[in-house]
């Protein structure tokens, strides 16, 4: 008991679980920047099979113990592989080699990855499990993962469906044990992704959901219907005001053309990284890239952006400071991805008082619904693009737009938002 004869408060106890961190992409990193938030108010820890260097860095001091094999899992690749669900059964494998003390946790939430959801089969029954589905595995069931940058595809769509075929399976399956456990829910990252569940797995889907509000449940308490978490940024990183450090971390890039717009993610046919550049074509505006890529892929940008007369930059991996000023000095975000599970650019843009100019698609419905701070264009509505780049230069508009994207996204899509949502839906 504690002084004056009130009970201490029990701290949630939750594990939460990632196949890999490898990719460190903005998946990885959110997750990493939840487990610093919670820790401070849960008994938290990590599961992994592959955390290298740069991701354990990112966790800096908070309170967390991290579980994991004594060597980061190696994951099979090619065709071979892909046919043989090789990556599947392997996880399962070396789960099993990972000393989790289940006794020490309530809750358990699962972050979509390769090998997340191998895990499964040895939480116990008695513990609720969350499975945060960001997007069903889009090389399982969708084929734009499967094209060139171009759009063309990589090799014949029918080959591609059936090299997957085992991995299907397997996915189908891990989920189907997972809807059949009393007190579980399996969300997406956004109304899209909730709709999408019911698409690929069958699942009811309610468009009156809230954010983070738990599944109804049949007699036995099992979920019948997906729900949804959407994710969040740390306002702390992309603050109003520049901070001193941006233009110092900025003169060690390569320096930007004098205007630009920026499109972030991974160069490639998903990412709508090519239909992006080309949209450029005899505006004026530049085009900043940040997020890397194939270097052939890489290349033929760069070709066909001198081709058609586009200045444009690929930056480097950056710091924070950086990637925040780029964004804070940009005409615009820009995105043509296609279908998009949820689409965090909008909302770090919106920040820092940058327009948004998304593709009408996805996830990106979602974040920039309910606010006037950019557009939401058709993908292949080219007036209503030049459009939009011409209204970059209206003072009025833009400020319009910086003052009313800076409170949606304070309302929306913080960290004390998303902790309540899963607190919310994991019932702790």
């Amino acid at each position: 008991m504690a002084k004056g004869g009130s009970a201490a408060v029990k701290r949630p106890r939750v594990l939460i679980v990632r196949g890999s961190f490898a990719a460190l992409g903005g998946a990885e990193r959110e997750l990493l920047q939840l487990l610093r938030a919670v820790a401070t108010r849960w008994d938290v820890a990590l599961a992994t099979l592959d955390f290298p260097p740069e991701a354990e860095a990112l966790l800096a001091d908070a309170s967390v113990r991290v579980f994991k094999p004594t060597s980061a899992l190696s994951w099979p690749a090619g065709a071979r592989a892909e046919i043989a669900a090789s990556a599947s059964k392997i996880a399962e494998q070396t789960w099993k080699q990972v000393a989790i003390p289940w006794e020490d946790f309530d809750a358990v939430h699962l972050s979509v990855c390769r090998g997340t959801l191998e895990i499964l089969p040895l939480v116990p029954g008695r513990l609720p499990v969350h499975y945060h589905c960001l997007e069903p595995p889009r090389w399982l069931y969708e084929d734009v993962l499967h094209r060139r940058l171009d759009g063309q595809p990589k090799r014949p769509l029918w080959l591609t469906r059936l090299l997957f075929s085992a991995q299907r399976r397997r996915d189908r399956r891990f989920v189907k044990r997972l809807l059949q456990r009393p007190h579980a829910s399996i969300s997406g990252n956004s109304m899209w992704i909730q709709r999408r569940l019911k698409t690929v797995y069958g699942l009811a889907s309610d468009p009156m959901k809230e954010n983070g509000e738990p599944p109804k449940r049949d007699e036995q308490y099992r979920p019948l219907e997906a729900t949804h978490l959407m994710h969040v940024i740390d306002l702390d990183a992309w603050p109003t005001e520049p901070a001193p450090e941006e233009q110092t971390e900025l003169a060690q890039t390569p320096a930007p053309p004098e205007r630009y717009v920026m499109t972030v993610g991974r160069v490639s046919h998903v990412k709508g990284t090519w239909e992006t550049l080309r949209s450029l074509q005899g505006t004026g505006l530049g085009l900043v890239h940040v997020g890397g890529g194939d270097e052939a892929d890489v290349g033929r940008l760069e070709s066909e952006a001198l081709r058609i007369g586009v200045p444009l930059v690929c930056m480097p991996r950056l710091s924070q400071p950086a990637l925040v000023g780029l964004v804070r000095n940009a005409e615009a975000m820009v995105s043509h991805a296609h279908h998009e599970p949820f689409g965090l650019t909008p909302i770090e843009a919106m920040a820092v008082g940058t327009p948004a100019l998304m593709v009408d698609e996805g996830g990106f419905q979602c974040t920039m619904s309910g606010v006037e701070s950019g557009r939401l264009l058709r993908r292949n509505d080219q007036a209503a693009w030049r459009q939009a780049y011409q209204e970059l230069g209206n003072t009025d508009l833009r400020t319009a737009w910086a003052d009313v994207g800076r409170r949606h996204v304070e309302q929306n899509f913080t960290l004390d938002v998303q902790i309540a949502a899963l607190e919310r839906m994991l019932g702790l």
